[in-house]
């Protein structure tokens, strides 16, 4: 007698349905895998019975292909005893064609299985039923149909015992919270589907390997690159192992961590690998995100098939990827073609609105932003800024906060403060891509001046030759207008600096203009105030287009004694000690006899006192004694008599044990101040200088 199930005409081995559930209940998926396999070899028809358990391992196992010869082998049998087969069938059918891309086709087969599994009412054809309409739901963007449909797959998938279809459902719903922000309630789902790993049965490895996944997701949304790196790892080999296709989805997350850290060349072959696995599949779904990773690094790295690489991803797109692939494509055209960047900015902005899906649309609003000028861009990148933060991003987060700081009115401060945080978070600040890539950074000035120690005006870091510049007024010029920090002064008070006590001035000192500007912009690429602003109030060089090394000192120092002043001691000891590194020596300390800038040099080095006093106490009071001492010995190499920057040496050295440093020390100072008739302070404990909360 034939097994049930198989029709008469069927040329394989009889056991084989049967045996494929079997085993797969048990736990067995390598003979489960076999038995499959070999009805997919058959060619004769198939009731429900016999197909569904076959269609889902192989589902399962990404052996979509099999999976499909499988399923188009039953014939259509209306008797209600099979309802249930037929619910599980058209369930796992729909499921194949999910992972194909085949939205329409999954939409069809999963509105047939659900009326037929609450017909059944079997648990397990209700689980398999309502996991599919929860995919369907995410692809409109109705969350709340999601979270409906899941709710009730996972009852159901509890109440049958299938732990393989339990641990699926929560990686799929801890996937859409993290995708919402909601890390705490992604976390949940992982643990909760893991666990179902400790007893048997086990569920099938390709589950396991995908909670995995998205638990390495989970990490790395966190900022936590290199334990997300571990973990895509992980669920790599769990997947390999098991011999099982869905190797892509790691691979992606690999190439995603290489990439936001910077790595381009390792994100290159991690993502051109999972392109390869998941093409070789045919699963669409782990394809376009692949896809969308290759063609951002392909272009931020200059190679021309990053267009039809994120072409083929829009191409291949579905209603839940869309916003990605258009997105990818718009940075791919960013640098190049802005305007046409634009308009798929726009487009991936509507598609991830309409699929409520925050990431992507953070992704578009920097897109955006990287199309327009400053003025516009700002508030794009304010929105972007939201989003990533309010989905719990860090490293998004920070990426767009330097984005803002190239742009913005403080970008020496702003900027050492996002590189900070991204190199905290194991970014390197030099290469990557979106607002990162080289490419669409905001272009630096070609000129910049150097004040501090020596004077030099530089192109591209490469000084211009003093038989350039033709003129030496034109240099004492320049010298004058920065010494004024971007304040205007009248073309009088010029010509009285430059040709003292000299009448009829006014032509030499247009001609020194001239000389000035053609210095400055000698292959004439700018307008003539580019630089160097002249009008009714009198000249001044234009600040936020000629970049001057004292300048970002003071706007370093500056913002590091508000960040103390309010409390935020990490973030003023990473500014102050830029500032203590921007300073190589004062105001053009081989012209010390120079009138004109003499109040800049007394500003800047009262500035660069106040610095390390600050940087001396903070350091101090988060117990590093070895910065503290460093920045009260640089305030002493300044200012050797400075007092009570010895005291808190001495004092510091002291408490950490330092005895013999201390009185070496000690000595110094009670040596300068004999050296001005004042007694020193005994050697004594002062009270350490707390920071204001």
């Amino acid at each position: 007698m034939p097994v049930p199930g198989v029709h008469a005409d069927h040329p394989v081995d009889e056991t084989c349905p049967a045996a494929v559930l079997r085993h797969a209940d048990a736990g067995d998926w390598e003979k489960a895998i076999e038995h499959a396999g070999h009805l997919a070899d058959g060619t004769g028809p198939l009731t429900a019975r016999a197909a569904w358990p076959a269609t889902m391992v192989l589902y399962l196992q990404g052996r979509l292909t099999e999976a499909e010869s499988v399923s188009a082998r039953v014939r259509d049998d209306p008797d209600p005893a099979y309802g249930d087969d037929r619910a599980l069938l058209a369930a796992w059918t729909a499921s194949v064609a999910w992972a194909r891309g085949d939205v329409a086709a999954c939409r069809r087969a999963a509105d047939l299985a659900l009326p037929l599994a609450r017909a059944g009412g079997r648990p397990r054809a209700l689980a398999a039923a309502h996991t599919v309409q929860a995919l369907l739901a995410a692809t409109r963007g109705d969350r709340r149909d999601n979270d409906r449909h899941y709710a009730l797959a996972l009852t159901a998938a509890e109440a049958s015992g299938d732990r393989t279809q339990q641990l699926r459902i929560r990686a799929n719903r801890a996937s859409q919270r993290l995708e919402e922000g909601d890390l705490a309630g992604a976390l949940a789902e992982l643990d909760a589907a893991l666990g179902l790993t400790a007893d048997a049965p086990e569920p099938h490895p390709t589950m396991v390997g995908l909670a995995q996944h998205n638990r390495a997701d989970l990490l790395l949304r966190g900022g936590r690159l290199r334990a997300a790196r571990d973990g895509f790892r992980a669920a790599l080999t769990t997947l390999q192992r098991a011999g099982a296709d869905g190797a892509a989805y790691p691979l992606t997350g690999l190439g995603e961590s290489y990439e936001l850290c910077g790595h381009l060349p390792q994100a290159r072959t991690a993502y051109e690998e999972a392109v390869l696995v998941a093409s070789s599949a045919g699963i669409v779904q782990a394809l376009v995100p692949a896809l969308c990773g290759l063609a951002r690094v392909l272009a931020a790295t200059g190679d021309p098939t990053a267009g039809p690489t994120a072409a083929r991803a829009v191409t291949a797109s579905t209603d839940l990827t869309g916003a990605v692939a258009r997105a990818a494509l718009g940075w791919t055209m960013v640098a190049a073609e802005p305007a046409a960047a634009r308009e798929h900015a726009e487009q991936a902005i509507g598609l991830a609105r309409a699929a409520r899906n925050p990431a992507a649309l953070a992704d578009a609003l920097e897109l955006a932003a990287m199309t327009e000028p400053p003025a516009a861009a700002e508030p794009l990148l304010v929105d972007a800024a939201r989003v990533w933060t309010d989905i719990g991003d860090p490293v998004a987060a920070a990426r767009v906060a330097l984005a803002r700081a190239r742009i913005g009115r403080n970008p020496a401060a702003d900027q050492v403060i996002a590189e900070h945080r991204l190199r905290a978070l194991d970014v390197e600040t030099a290469t990557g891509t979106r607002s990162l890539a080289p490419s669409v950074r905001p272009p630096g000035s070609p000129v910049s001046v150097r004040m501090l120690g020596s004077f030099a005006v530089l192109h591209d870091g490469e000084p211009v030759p003093v038989a350039a510049w033709h003129s030496r007024k034109a240099r004492d010029l320049l010298k004058l207008l920065i010494a004024r920090r971007g304040r205007p002064i009248s073309r009088e008070a010029l010509g009285e600096a430059l040709w003292p006590g000299e009448n009829a001035v006014a032509n030499r000192l247009s001609i020194t203009l001239s000389t000035l500007r053609a210095v400055l912009d000698p292959g004439r690429r700018a307008a003539p105030d580019h630089y160097l602003v002249t009008d009714a109030a009198g000249v001044a060089y234009d600040p936020r287009t000629l970049p001057v090394d004292v300048d970002a000192f003071l706007r370093l120092a500056e913002a590091g004694a508000a960040a103390l002043g309010g409390g935020r001691v990490d973030e003023a000891r990473v500014l102050l000690e830029a500032a203590d590194a921007a300073y190589p020596g004062g105001v053009l300390d081989d012209e010390p006899d120079l009138e004109a800038v003499r109040t800049l040099r007394d500003e800047a080095r009262t500035m660069y006192l106040t610095t390390m006093r600050a940087l001396g106490t903070a350091c101090a009071e988060a117990d590093d004694t070895d910065g503290a001492v460093r920045a009260w010995r640089r305030l002493l190499d300044h200012d050797p008599y400075d007092e009570d920057g010895a005291l808190r040496m001495v004092d510091v050295l002291t408490a950490s044990g330092r005895h013999g440093e201390a009185a070496r020390r000690y000595r110094t100072y009670a040596t300068r101040m004999r050296e001005l008739g004042v007694a020193p302070a005994p050697m004594r404990r002062r009270p350490r200088t707390r920071l204001r909360p």
